[in-house]
């Protein structure tokens, strides 16, 4: 098949809308499940306290789950056109560009995923409920996303075609947490914060496999461009969900902005009108329970961000 045959199949609009119906269902759904853990995990010694740490936890892993899955699909992004070019380009000046200088290409490929990836939670779906240690940690589970990806390509699926990307791309990923300068300690902290993501990967993986297996079933997703490829192509759908779900604000239905306000206005009795915190850090998962009136030290907030509607929650 040559390129413009595989636009002429993948730019169908009603298949197009099909697909992308699915993904909204797959994204609806795994938002609802991280209300449903919010929710339940909540806790306080008032009814209002127990409502504000689901409000600050709710939009916490929603945001880190959309963070995830921006992380694998800029990963794909630069794998996909990796792998299209070895595959696919054998022959003219490019080949021979690409012959001679494919490491430096791919180098310049990987920092064009950050930019994508920045672009994702910054500008597109503006992620401000995570800190920046949240994120890198979220980052690292992208990548074990990718990893657990390749594995069943490799030995479920039976495709040895990635084996070579496959050792890549686990010493990229062992590069960017296990370095020279880092000690022992900082790499079992970075561990021990991307296990906190463990249920948000295997939500995401639940989806990747759900719009796979449909697109490979109805033949929207071809295997012949690669089975990596195919991929990439359903998180670009599952990315264009988020953003759709994120502009929607779908996640207010679900968040009272009464009890949002009647919470604001008993943190203000009782701290004082004056007082306005901003501490400058992140989440900490150790601190969920909130029993404490005081919140954890690890977490960046105001008192207008989490109950002034349109600021930090939109």
């Amino acid at each position: 098949m040559t390129l413009s045959d595989y636009l002429n199949h993948y730019l169908v609009a009603s298949k197009m809308l099909i697909f992308l119906g699915l993904a909204l269902v797959c994204t609806i759904v795994s938002v609802l499940l991280i209300l449903l853990s919010a929710k339940s995990s909540a806790r306080g010694r008032t009814r209002i306290l127990r409502q504000r740490a689901f409000v600050r936890r709710a939009y916490n892993l929603t945001e880190r789950y959309y963070e995830m899955i921006f992380s694998a699909t800029s990963i794909l992004s630069f794998l996909s056109a990796y792998y299209l070019i070895e595959r696919f380009v054998t022959e003219g000046a490019f080949h021979e560009f690409w012959t001679d200088h494919s490491d430096m290409l791919l180098l310049v490929m990987i920092i064009l995923s950050c930019v994508i990836n920045s672009a994702f939670d910054r500008v597109y779906v503006p992620l401000k409920n995570v800190s920046t240690e949240e994120k890198g940690s979220v980052r690292l589970i992208g990548m074990l996303y990718i990893i657990l990806i390749f594995m069943y390509i490799k030995f479920i699926y039976e495709n040895n075609n990635y084996d070579g990307f496959i050792i890549y791309f686990l010493g990229l990923m062992v590069g960017r947490y296990a370095y020279f300068d880092s000690s022992f300690k900082d790499f079992i902290i970075s561990i021990k914060n991307a296990a906190h993501n463990i249920p948000l990967l295997l939500l995401g993986l639940a989806n990747t496999a759900i719009m796979c297996l449909y697109g490979f079933s109805v033949k929207y997703l071809l295997k012949s461009n690669g089975v990596l490829v195919s991929t990439f192509f359903a998180h670009i759908f599952l990315v264009v969900a988020i953003f759709i779900i994120y502009h929607t604000r779908f996640i207010k239905i679900f968040i009272r902005e009464a009890d949002m306000k009647r919470g604001r206005a008993a943190i203000d009795d009782r701290r004082g009108a004056d007082t306005h915190r901003t501490d400058d850090a992140g989440w900490d998962d150790e601190n969920d329970g909130y029993d404490e009136y005081e919140e954890p030290e690890s977490y960046s907030y105001s008192d207008d961000d989490y109950y002034d509607d349109g600021e930090y929650y939109d």
